[in-house]
Formats: C-alpha cells, structure tokens, sequence
C-alpha cells in the first residue's frame, strides 16, 4: 500500500510541477481564495495586476476542517487563480487524498471556484463564490447496488478586517455524498438514514498576528454542522507558526477537533479504528508564484 500512496503522490508532483511551469509562460505572471496568506512576492504580483498567482506545498498531512483526508500520510497540492475584471476571480487545486476514505476513486481532489472579492468599507473585504470539490471516479455504495458521487458543491460569504477573517459556507448538494441512500456507508460507522444533507453548514473564524520579523501566529476555530446528521457534526481548531522568505513560506500547525472516533476513523494494519480526526502536527512547504 506504501508503494501506491508514494506513486499516486509522485504522479501529482509531477502533473503540478508541469501545470506550474505551463502557466508561468502563459502569463507573465496560492492558495485559493486568501491573500493575506500569501507571500509577500505573489501579493506583490497579484497587486501589481498579473492576471495568474498559483502556488505548489508540500504537507505532512492533508486536513480538510481537521479531519485528515490522507490518513496521515503526505499531500502534495498546488493551485491557480485568475484574476478578472472588477473583482472577479476563478481558481482551481489539485491534491492526493487516500482511497480508504475515497473509495473507488483516483486518489484525487480537484476543487474548482469563483467568485467576488473587493473593499466594501475602510480596512473591510467582502468576499463571495461558489466552490465545487469533486473526486473523480470515487463513489459511495447504496443499498440497491448502485453508488453516488461524493463531489459536492459550497456557497461561501467571508469577511476580512485586518489579521482577522470570519467565513460562512452552506453544502448546495448532499453534503460529500451523505442522503438517505448512502448513510449506512459514509463513515467507518452506519448511520440511520435521515434525508440528505444538503444544507450542511461550516463555520471558519482565523487570525492571524505577526511576531516581529521572524513569523506568524495563526489560529483557526471552525464548526461543522451537518444537516440531519447531527451525531457527525463538530468543532475543529488549529494553532500555527509561519514563516515567509521571498516566495517561500514553511509552516507547522497543531490541529485538533472533536469529531466522533466512531465515525470518523480508519483501521492500521492490525485490524484497530485510528482517529483521523485526533489532534496532531501538521508540517507544510509551500512556493508562490
């Protein structure tokens, strides 16, 4: 199983490393959509009007709202955005995830968005888009033989004012596949049927705060409430150090949440549930352009 994550993570390095090095020549030219995370030389660009940013990491872990979609294993990701006229942007990113909680699939997530960004009053940024994730190939099992797509699509509305930035997102579609017919496989543990999970809701407060020259704090608390299915919502957190040189910015995070084990777990090689959702560091690498 080793030699196929390292494949299937060698596979996505390579096709970022080419899409980066395409688009650097397509246009004289980040992670979607928050440019206060960005290096000061991609903001530099972004500011400077160049119509494509993008930016390829390396992470020891891939958490998605704290719950680890690699099973603890390494992510490579990489994305572009598009700047447009009048605030309007569109972007695209790439990432491995594990099989084990993507059956049936690629091992990928490819996420596609768009939307408004812009200053709405003094030291206030407003914004507002539609963001689809999609795992190709990946299904989840009915109980009639048939399965369903796990790709679901977001509307988020988010704020920025300073280091601090509040982001509100509402599940347009079954919130990753979860509806009546898929309950029993969704997680390591059935649930009752209960109607779909459309509507499901995420809640993201961050700050961020500079110490001095040499990093930055970050924290992060976030909610997720699933729609009908309340026994898997929950609370994630993270706390995190960063530090940016030219394009370059390294990072180490301490993420935690308290998501159910029961349904939010996978088995080791023994046999034994692991939480994938238990608190622990994640460690990244990342590059702007």
């Amino acid at each position: 199983m080793t030699s196929h994550v390292s494949s299937r993570v060698l596979a996505v390095a390579a096709l970022l490393a080419v899409s980066g090095f395409l688009l650097l020549h397509i246009a004289a030219a980040q992670e979607k959509p928050d440019p206060a995370a960005m290096p000061e030389a991609v903001q530099d660009k972004a500011q400077a009007g160049l119509p494509i940013t993008g930016s390829l990491s390396l992470l020891s872990d891939y958490r998605f709202r704290g719950i680890s979609q690699t099973w603890g294993a390494a992510a490579v990701q990489g994305g572009v955005e598009l700047t447009l006229p009048r605030g309007f942007y569109l972007g695209t990113s790439l990432t491995n995830v594990s099989t084990h909680s993507y059956g049936r699939g690629e091992g990928l997530e490819n996420d596609i968005y768009g939307g408004w960004r812009g200053d709405v009053a003094p030291g206030w940024q407003l914004d507002a888009g539609l963001l689809h994730y999609r795992y190709p190939g990946a299904r989840l099992a009915t109980p009639d033989g048939g399965s369903k797509r796990f790709d679901t699509t977001e509307a988020y509305l988010g704020a920025t004012h300073g280091g601090l930035n509040v982001k509100w997102s509402l599940a347009l579609t079954p919130y990753f596949g979860l509806r009546e017919s898929t309950a029993g496989s969704a997680f390591a543990t059935a649930l009752a049927p209960a109607g779909s999970s459309r509507g499901s809701q995420y809640l993201d407060l961050n700050y961020q705060h500079p110490l001095g020259d040499w990093a930055t704090l970050g924290v992060h608390g976030g909610y997720t409430l699933v729609r009908n299915y309340g026994e898997v919502s929950y609370a994630d957190w993270r706390v995190s150090l960063a530090k940016t040189w030219g394009a370059w910015t390294a990072s180490a995070a301490w993420v935690g949440t308290s998501a159910d084990a029961r349904y939010y777990s996978a088995a080791n090689s023994e046999g034994r549930l692991r939480s994938l959702g238990r608190s622990g560091l994640v460690l990244g690498l990342s590059a702007g352009f």
